[in-house]
């Protein structure tokens, strides 16, 4: 959350990271085993994919969405999951009110729904019809960079805003 006042710079109010359940740690073995799932790679391509989750830190502390993991309806999406309890604890630490929110841009790597994302958070949280809101999605992972950027600029033209900036990957639609 940032927030700009007049004649003063932008400055980061607070931050929530999502911390996934333990139902979602993955051991060594079980990242494997999900590499193994799809039957059209060979040999090489095993190897290659071990190779990446050796040398990207893959380990006893890896964590995947459990949707992914287990295909039980029961589960909610990742993005819904790890967006809103990322919100809803934001909120709750700082006291801020969603109403209270002039801008929200919303990043989340290569995943586009419709409606889209920032639609999502606004009618779950009944913001404001005033709302300014910006949808990255599907901008890769640098729009993280270009998201605080946007609010920067945006607080040039809009001055005393509270800013709502919400990032987030998502790996469950590219489960095959």
């Amino acid at each position: 959350m940032f927030s700009h006042k007049r004649n003063q710079h932008c400055c980061l109010l607070d931050y929530e990271c999502f911390k996934a359940p333990d139902d979602g740690n993955l051991d060594t073995e079980a990242c494997v085993k999900i590499a193994l799932w799809n039957k059209n790679l060979g040999l090489e391509q095993y190897r290659f994919l071990l190779k990446i989750m050796v040398n990207s830190g893959f380990g006893e502390e890896t964590y995947g969405p459990r949707n992914v993991l287990d295909d039980r309806e029961e589960f909610p999406s990742e993005t819904d999951e790890t967006m809103f309890h990322t919100l809803d604890s934001l909120f709750a630490k700082t006291g801020v009110s969603p109403l209270e929110i002039d801008l929200l841009v919303v990043n989340v790597s290569l995943f586009s729904p419709s409606p889209s994302l920032t639609t999502r958070i606004i009618n779950r949280y009944k913001m404001r019809d005033n709302i300014k809101s910006f949808n990255l999605s599907g901008m890769g992972c640098s729009a993280s960079m270009v998201a605080v950027d946007l609010v920067q600029r945006l607080f040039k033209t809009y001055e005393n805003q509270l800013a709502l900036v919400q990032l987030t990957k998502n790996i469950e639609h590219n489960k095959q």
